[in-house]
């Protein structure tokens, strides 16, 4: 395959998970990264995290301070739409809460973080030791280099694209501001796809244990009765482990996966009122403004229409799709389940089993399984209906402030022609 080119053929999930816990390490938002076949935390790597965190607020804040006291950019904002202004500034406020809370709440968990792949590396070499099974890791590295290769190259583009089109001038200033913007915010993007592939990896397992489970293959599989029993009952102990996870991924990633989703629906939701506000101010220019100008302007806002919009596909495709990934892992899980309540009944002679299963449906009841970030927000297909009519919502109320506007506006140029045609 071309696209693994360059990456070694992965053979554990450390393997799999290598080229994005990698560029979540670069951008400072985790305390371990590969070495060899597994990860490692050491105190270079802390030092590390810590010294990209503060040099990217640095650079931030300070080529943003030295343009700010630039004479011709503070010319350009003073002709600027104050609400678009004010919506950056909370943009760049927010960005900056979440990428340090995502920074410490990761660097905090960092060994419990760790723990969740050294556990799924032991389940994954028991799985394909004693039961042949092929969890093809090169799929998953391969669909994971795709994805964020194509989501980076687009929000890299829009966001320096945007930034040298506004800062003509200072191109050098705007390249390293826009640079330490986009570790601010890709830090906590590449922290949910982080997320987003824990849920599926742990979804395949279960769909693998499903398989396992179906009494037909395990009387062929394993004819003698006592190897039998072993096997049932460590499969079992997997099905408990990989709920066991789900609790330990919410641990890790309460703090970190809800102000990320805060400030997704933030930023989408700006993006979403300046990309309706462009799109309603394009070919409405004044009667007294030149052709030329008029054309000119127009181009600049269907090209910040272009930029805009590229910056909304990061955080919303990861806004929508990252609740589908845990719904359908939970549901994995809960068909996994039903098949080992079956267990007792296609087995009635291993007499073991009965009480194996009572205690896991028993702690089944008492345990929460389901994939949540802070504030308990059950990552499911209805928080995606619920961010999705939000959004709706949200369009619809500058829909109706847009024809409000316009309607004030064609009654005061009403009243205009009327005090006209009267002669006052």
């Amino acid at each position: 395959m071309a696209v693994l080119y360059f990456f070694r053929e992965p053979e554990t999930v450390y393997d799999c998970a290598s080229f994005i816990c990698g560029l979540q390490f670069m951008m400072g938002c985790s305390g371990f990264s590969g070495r060899g076949s597994q990860f490692r935390i050491s105190r270079w790597r802390r030092i590390y995290s810590l010294v990209v965190t503060v040099l990217t607020l640095l650079g931030l804040f300070g080529s943003l301070s030295v343009l700010l006291a630039a004479d011709d950019v503070q010319e350009q904002l003073k002709h600027a739409d104050k609400l678009v202004l004010s919506i950056a500034v909370q943009e760049l406020a927010l960005s900056t809460l979440v990428f340090v809370a995502t920074v410490a709440s990761l660097q905090l968990a960092a060994r419990r973080h760790l723990g969740i792949y050294k556990r799924l590396a032991a389940l994954d070499l028991k799985l394909m030791r004693d039961f042949g099974a092929n969890l093809n890791y090169r799929k998953m590295l391969k669909k994971n280099i795709v994805i964020l290769a194509l989501v980076s190259v687009l929000y890299l583009v829009a966001i320096n694209s945007a930034a040298i089109q506004v800062g003509s001038s200072h191109r050098v200033l705007f390249l390293i501001s826009v640079f330490c913007y986009a570790i601010v915010t890709g830090g906590p993007h590449f922290t949910g796809y982080v997320h987003m592939n824990l849920a599926e990896l742990l979804g395949i397992r279960f769909r693998l244990l499903q398989q396992l489970l179906h009494p037909e293959f395990l009387e062929w599989r394993f004819p003698q009765k006592q190897l039998r029993e072993v096997r049932i009952r460590q499969m079992v102990v997997m099905v408990q482990e990989l709920l066991y996870l789900v609790q330990e991924i919410n641990a890790v990633y309460a703090l970190s996966l809800w102000s990320a989703i805060a400030h997704d629906l933030a930023m989408t939701t700006s993006e979403l009122y300046i990309l309706f506000g462009m799109s309603v101010g394009i070919g409405g220019g004044g009667a007294d403004q030149q052709e030329e100008e008029e054309e000119e302007e127009q181009g600049i806002n269907y090209r910040m229409l272009g930029y805009v919009a590229l910056c909304m596909a990061t955080p919303l495709y990861k806004l929508l799709i990252a609740p589908f990934y845990c719904d359908r892992t939970i549901r994995e899980a809960q068909r996994c389940l039903r098949l080992v309540e079956q267990l007792d009944n296609w087995f009635p002679k291993i007499a073991s089993l009965r009480p194996l299963v009572e205690s896991l449906m028993c702690w089944r009841r008492q345990a929460r399984i389901q994939f949540t970030s802070g504030l308990d927000v059950v990552l499911n297909r209805r928080v995606i209906a619920l961010f999705t009519s939000i959004l709706v919502n949200y369009l619809l109320i500058l829909i109706q402030f847009a024809m409000t506007q316009k309607m004030g506006e064609q009654i005061e140029q009403q009243k205009v022609a009327l005090q006209d045609w009267i002669g006052y």
